[in-house]
């Protein structure tokens, strides 16, 4: 199965959303990143692609943990 990987990244101050080396937004927080992603990752699961969503808060680890959020369809459905 083809795979396509989304990032939600905080870069400059504001959330954006990576796909293929291309940054998308900005977003105003990252709830409103990750619901983005979410919803294109869904849409790409439906036309037959695993799709996955990575988290990366701009923090360092020690700030926040976890720093990386990964995010699987399969993992995601079973929560």
């Amino acid at each position: 199965m083809p795979r396509v990987d989304y990032s939600v990244d905080y870069i400059e101050g504001v959330w954006k959303v990576g796909l293929n080396g291309k940054h998308f937004g900005p977003y105003s927080t990252m709830d409103a990143a990750v619901a983005a992603a979410s919803g294109a990752a869904h849409k790409a699961e439906a036309q037959g692609y695993e799709a996955v969503v990575t988290i990366n808060t701009g923090v360092e680890p020690a700030e926040v943990a976890p720093a990386e959020e990964v995010v699987r369809g399969s993992e995601r459905d079973a929560a």
